[in-house]
């Protein structure tokens, strides 16, 4: 329900001298400007009141911001939400409408976003919080392009980072479980299922006793037995993820399904973050994700210390 999206975030400049691959500008030396002090007036000058975007009928507004200027991050809460129908709000426990919401009501989502933005490097990496699947990357890049645009006269890209190109030792993790979600129904894919494990109220795979599902790699290697295998239950549910444990730590990734990129979402453990009525409590959300954050500087800085 609750998942991060890791992205990468890199400047292209033209006039930068060397080949293509190298014509990415210090993001803070972009020109005369920063990009963390950019991101810290764009997002401070749209806090105060939220903001109407009439062709996509959506409001917004930035609210707790944290600006750590000593380590270069920039965290809080992007609150979006969606007007233009008119719906009845109902208690699930009584069936009755408790709000009618009026065509100019918005439900508000709070979505975490969490940027780092290190000095003396031509990238910098962006969390974005999703919701049951949706997110707010797009809308973000697209009021930030804007923005950035005015003063640098460039453009800010904002790509998916996969988490398999930054955290390689992940590949060795040992699958815990298969999950597919919102799943269809077995028809003739029992035996393809069983060459996994067997399964559990027809949405979790485990391994059989003292067995094992195989390695994250296994899954992500075209050709391999539990690659073919992913690929034949992928049209069953909306999404296939799986459980992987290393060194004592557990990940959840998307590796298959309609509704999901291989590898672009890492689920929120709420063994870690708290729960608060059904949200990420944000304190804790951070420390979660700074943990993420190291292990990307880890790989993508090597041999430099990038303090978090």
């Amino acid at each position: 329900m609750h998942a991060i999206s890791p992205y990468l975030l890199r400047c292209f400049n033209p006039s930068l001298p060397g080949k293509s691959d190298q014509k990415y500008a210090k993001l803070d030396m972009v020109g005369k400007y920063d990009t963390f002090q950019l991101l810290e007036a764009f997002i401070s000058s749209n806090s105060s009141v939220f903001k109407i975007i009439e062709d996509s009928k959506q409001v917004y507004r930035f609210n707790d911001f944290t600006y750590d200027k000593a380590n270069r991050q920039i965290y809080g809460w992007f609150q979006v939400g969606i007007y233009g129908v008119k719906n009845d709000i109902i208690n699930i426990e009584s069936g009755d409408v408790d709000f009618e919401k009026a065509q100019n009501n918005a439900e508000i989502i709070n979505h975490y976003i969490h940027f780092f933005i290190p000095e003396g490097f031509n990238e910098g990496i962006g969390l974005f919080h999703n919701f049951r699947g949706n997110g707010v990357k797009t809308l973000f890049s697209e009021l930030f392009r804007v923005y950035f645009l005015r003063y640098t006269k460039l453009h800010l890209q904002v790509n998916p980072l996969s988490y398999d190109n930054a955290i390689s030792a992940w590949h060795e993790a040992n699958s815990k479980e298969v999950r597919i979600t919102k799943f269809v129904a077995l028809s003739d894919k029992a035996d393809q299922i069983k060459k996994l494990g067997h399964h559990e109220k027809e949405l979790v795979i485990k391994p059989p006793r003292n067995g094992s599902l195989g390695k994250l790699k296994d899954f992500l290697t075209p050709g391999t037995e539990s690659a073919k295998i992913i690929e034949s239950l992928s049209p069953l549910g909306e999404k296939i993820k799986t459980v992987v444990e290393l060194d004592g730590k557990q990940r959840t990734f998307y590796i298959g399904g309609t509704g999901g990129n291989v590898l672009c979402e890492i689920e929120i453990d709420f063994d870690k973050v708290k729960n608060n009525d059904g949200n990420p409590e944000i304190y804790s959300l951070y420390i979660w994700c700074k943990g993420i954050l190291s292990e990307y500087a880890t790989t993508m800085y090597p041999g430099i210390k990038v303090a978090l």
